[in-house]
C-alpha cells in the first residue's frame, strides 16, 4: 500500500450503517478492520433521516446520505449545496434548456436501457452526462417537464425487440407508476462524484453507478463485492411486489441494465462466493476479473459455550424477517414437528425488515395452532449466546449469498440445516444437514432427524466449528481486502485490466 492514506469510497443500498443484516456486517468489519485506510460510506438510503445502527470506526471519515424515498425534490437534501445555488439550480432550469440538453440524454438512456444489444460504453457515458447536467440544473423540476415524461410514454410504448407478448398496451397508470419509479431509482445522479483513490461498492445495483460514473470523470479503480446475486433477488422481489406485468417488465429492462454497467465497468470483481462467480460468468464476466474472498468471523467472540439447562428442545433461527429469508417456511415445518415434539420451541431472531411478510407470518402461526410453538424474540445483541444454546440452528432461506449468521453459527459449534441455495453449500460443506429451498417437509424432517440424535448434533458441531476456523476467520478476509486494494492501485492494474 503507499505511504499516504488510501480512501476508498464505499458504496452501499438499504444496509450499511443504518440497518443490521449480513451486508452491514461486512461492511462494519471491513472498515473497522483496516485501521490504515479511510473509508468515505455513500450510502443510498430509503428516507432522508435514517437513524444510525453501528457505532463508526475512527477511520469513517465521511457519510454520505442519498434517500431514494420520502422526498420529490431531492435539492431539498442537498447538503453540498447551498441554498443560493439549489435556488440558481431551479431558475436556470426553463423549458428550453430542458429540451435542448436533458430531453437528448434522456431519450438516449431509455433506448439503451430496453436495446436488445445494450453498448455498456455509451450507457456509461450517457449517465455520466446526465449526473453532469444535474449538477447545474434542477432535478425535479427537470424530470416532472412536459418533455420528460414524453419521452418515458415513448419508450414505454414503441417496439422494442426484447419486448414481451403482454406488455404493448400499458394504461397510463401503469405508465405512471414505472415514470414515479424511474424517478427515485435515478436520483443517485443528483449528488456530485466523489474524488477517491478507490471506489468500492457492496452490490451491483444502483449504489455501484457512483463508482462507475468516478471511473470514467477520475480514472478511479473500480472494485466490486456480491454479496447475494442482486439481478436474481430483484427478479424475485419485483414479482412479489409489483402486480402490473408491464411495470415488471420496465423495472426488469432497468435493473438488468445497471447490472451489465456495474458488471462492465467494475475492475475486480470479488463475489463471497462461488456461486455468485457462475451468475457473473454467465452474464459475461471475464473469469480474469472474478475473485471470491469470503466472509470472516472473529472466533474470539464465536466459539463453543456451555448450554445452560432446559426442558424445552430448541430450535433458533437469525435473520431479517424478510420473504427472501424463508421464515414462512420454517413456520410450515414446525406445524409438522408439534405433534412429534409437542414441547418443541423455535425462536426467530431479527428485525422485521418487511413488515405485510411479518404479518403474515403471525398471521400462519395463529392459523395453525403454534402461539405455543414458535416465537419472533426480535433482535438479539449476543448472537453467540443464541447460536450456541439452540439444539438446532435453522436456515431456510429460499436466496442467500455467503450468510455471515451461518459462519457466526458454525464458530459457535452449531449443529446446523440449511437449504441448498447460493453459498451455503460452499459455506457448510458436509458439517451440516442441506435440504431443498421452499420444502417445509424436508427441513422438518432434517430438524427431527438431529432433534433425536444428540450424538450427531455434537459430531456436526465440532465439524462445523473447525471447518470455519480453517476458511472463514475475519484475519483471513482483512487480508484479502488489503490485497485486492493494493492491486487496483498498482502501476500494473490499469495494463492487466486493458489485457483483459
Amino acid at each position: 500500500m503507499p505511504d499516504r492514506t488510501t480512501t476508498v469510497l464505499l458504496t452501499t443500498e438499504g444496509t450499511y450503517p443504518f440497518h443490521t443484516g449480513g451486508v452491514s456486517t461486512w461492511c462494519h468489519h471491513l472498515t473497522r478492520g483496516l485501521r490504515d485506510i479511510d473509508f468515505r460510506i455513500l450510502a443510498i438510503v430509503s428516507n432522508p433521516f435514517p437513524q444510525l445502527q453501528y457505532e463508526l470506526a475512527p477511520n469513517v471519515i465521511d457519510v454520505i446520505k442519498v434517500p431514494q424515498w420520502g422526498l420529490l425534490q431531492p435539492a431539498e437534501y442537498s447538503q453540498h449545496q447551498l441554498t443560493s445555488a439549489v435556488l440558481a439550480k431551479r431558475w436556470n432550469t426553463t423549458p428550453k434548456v430542458i429540451s435542448a440538453r436533458f430531453k437528448p440524454l434522456f431519450e438516449r438512456l431509455l433506448g439503451l436501457v430496453f436495446s436488445s444489444e445494450r453498448d455498456k460504453e455509451e450507457l456509461g457515458r450517457t449517465l455520466l452526462e446526465l449526473q453532469g447536467y444535474f449538477q447545474h440544473y434542477d432535478y425535479e423540476k427537470t424530470m416532472n417537464s412536459h418533455d420528460a415524461w414524453h419521452v418515458v410514454q415513448h419508450a414505454a410504448r414503441a417496439t422494442w425487440e426484447c419486448r414481451p407478448a403482454g406488455t404493448e398496451h400499458p394504461t397510463f397508470q401503469e405508465i405512471k407508476q414505472a415514470y414515479r419509479l424511474l424517478y427515485h431509482f435515478l436520483m443517485v445522479l443528483h449528488f456530485p462524484i466523489p474524488f477517491v483513490d478507490i471506489t468500492h461498492a457492496s452490490a451491483a445495483s444502483f449504489c455501484g453507478v457512483p463508482c462507475v460514473l468516478a471511473k470514467l470523470a477520475h480514472g478511479t479503480p473500480y472494485l466490486l463485492t456480491e454479496h447475494g446475486v442482486y439481478l436474481r433477488e430483484q427478479y424475485l422481489n419485483l414479482r412479489r411486489q409489483i402486480k402490473s406485468f408491464f411495470v415488471r417488465w420496465f423495472l426488469y429492462r432497468v435493473v438488468e441494465a445497471i447490472v451489465e454497467l456495474n458488471y462492465h465497468f467494475a475492475d475486480s470483481i470479488s463475489p463471497v462466493c462461488a456461486f455468485n462467480a457462475r451468475w457473473e460468468k454467465y452474464l459475461g464476466v471475464s473469469e480474469r476479473r472474478i475473485k471470491v474472498i469470503f466472509n470472516g468471523v472473529d472466533p474470539k467472540r464465536f466459539y463453543p459455550r456451555e448450554k445452560l439447562p432446559r426442558v424445552r428442545p430448541l430450535v433458533s433461527t437469525v435473520g431479517l424477517i424478510y420473504p427472501l429469508k424463508g421464515q414462512r417456511d420454517l413456520i410450515e415445518a414446525a406445524a409438522l414437528l408439534k405433534e412429534r415434539f409437542n414441547n418443541l420451541e423455535i425462536r426467530f431472531y431479527g428485525t422485521a425488515n418487511d413488515e405485510q411478510y411479518y404479518t403474515n407470518c403471525v398471521r400462519r402461526i395463529s392459523e395453525l395452532q403454534l402461539e405455543n410453538c414458535v416465537v419472533f424474540a426480535g433482535p438479539t445483541q449476543e448472537p453467540w449466546n443464541v447460536f450456541s444454546q439452540a439444539d438446532v440452528v435453522a436456515f431456510a432461506s429460499i436466496s442467500e449469498g455467503f450468510p455471515y449468521a451461518m459462519i457466526e453459527a458454525m464458530l459457535s459449534g452449531a449443529a446446523i440445516v440449511a437449504t441448498d441455495v447460493g453459498g451455503v453449500r460452499e459455506a457448510l460443506g458436509n458439517a451440516g444437514v442441506l435440504v431443498p429451498a421452499k420444502s417445509p417437509q424436508q427441513m422438518a424432517e432434517a430438524l427431527a432427524f438431529l432433534l433425536e440424535n444428540q450424538e450427531e448434533r455434537e459430531r456436526l458441531g465440532q465439524m462445523a466449528q473447525a471447518r470455519a476456523l480453517h476458511l472463514f476467520t475475519e484475519e483471513h478476509f482483512l487480508r484479502c481486502y488489503e490485497q485486492a486494494y493494493g492491486e487496483l492501485l498498482s502501476p500494473m492494474t490499469e495494463q492487466s485490466i486493458q489485457q483483459t
